[in-house]
């Protein structure tokens, strides 16, 4: 498999948002189709080195190109004129730059052939994108944040209630930085499936609060005020993915774990049944006793990777 470092755009004070471009050589002269990718973090941490490298391996090896896209990071942006419109100009940027840059490595794109995908933050990002005129062939949602009037949304997180209270100082050290396009955090390591001899690495690793923007991160995920501190308006409707729910949305499948506590199934459950009332084809797999980032450092022959194969399969199907 081969990959390539791209810019796709230019945020803050002249610094590059990148994607990371894989692909294999095989068939090189048919044209591919793109898989866009975005990674979780709540909007506030993470890179575009976060997604888990199996799925990616099975696109690849599935013909696809795979865009791993890294997006400008709140709270020194609000959601919608961040991570969102980077979001929507990395995929403009896919279907116009993208192919001509990729055939002067004697690869072929179909640029008519576009999925997209997220995990948790990204897979809103991915949704987002359904809404454009041009949308994606198909849209695969893993533990996404939507539906932001759920008063889930806006209560204090159960699974955060033993964090500490941190000193409102060290948070707002956050504030110093500039924007900021990715940052380096363990779960980097943890997508890469690497096993030691005795214990794997899977699933999401204890956030480091000795970094005061996972400080701030998680202290607002413990209080209920994430979400109201990177929208920064309170037009949640603008930001919602589900409110470009239509007839025309793309096929979209929802992969979720029964027991995530961080954003809970039901999200995920109510999103389908609103694109079932649209008659948009949909599809879920509630993985058993899984938490949220389950699918991290997961390989084929774990059985909790069947059902990220069925997301995967979706987007195969569709192009």
């Amino acid at each position: 498999m081969f990959q390539k470092d791209y810019a796709f755009k230019t945020v803050g004070e002249g610094q590059s948002a990148e994607v990371t471009v894989y692909w294999s050589q095989n068939n090189p002269a048919k044209a591919r189709p793109i898989a866009l990718a975005f990674h979780g973090g709540g909007f506030v941490i993470g890179s575009r080195f976060m997604i888990s490298s199996q799925p990616i391996s099975d696109l690849v090896d599935a013909g696809f190109v795979f865009v791993s896209a890294d997006y400008s990071l709140c709270p020194q942006v609000s959601l919608y004129n961040g991570p969102e419109q980077d979001a929507k100009d990395a995929y403009r940027w896919c279907k116009q730059e993208l192919p001509s840059l990729l055939a002067k490595e004697g690869v072929a794109v179909d640029k008519t052939k576009v999925v997209a995908l997220g995990y948790s933050a990204g897979a809103t990002l991915a949704l987002c994108l359904g809404g454009e005129t041009d949308p994606p062939a198909a849209i695969l949602d893993f533990y996404g944040a939507k539906l932001f009037h759920n008063s889930f949304w806006s209560s204090p997180l159960p699974a955060l209630a033993k964090l500490p209270t941190l000193d409102d100082t060290f948070l707002n050290q956050i504030f110093d930085e500039p924007v900021l396009t990715s940052t380096a955090t363990s779960l980097e390591s943890t997508a890469r499936p690497v096993v030691d001899e005795d214990k794997p690495k899977k699933g999401l690793p204890p956030p480091d609060l000795s970094k005061p923007r996972n400080a701030w991160l998680f202290s607002a995920f413990k209080d209920g005020t994430h979400l109201s501190k990177i929208v920064q308006d309170d037009d949640f409707d603008r930001v919602d993915p589900v409110n470009s729910f239509s007839r025309v949305f793309p096929p979209t499948f929802f992969v979720h774990g029964l027991a995530d506590s961080l954003i809970i199934p039901d999200i995920s459950k109510e999103a389908l049944r609103r694109l079932m009332e649209h008659g948009v084809e949909t599809g879920i797999a509630l993985v058993p006793e899984a938490s949220h980032g389950f699918d991290l450092g997961l390989r084929p022959e774990d059985s909790q990777y069947e059902y990220v194969k069925q997301g995967i399969e979706f987007l195969k199907r569709h192009v």
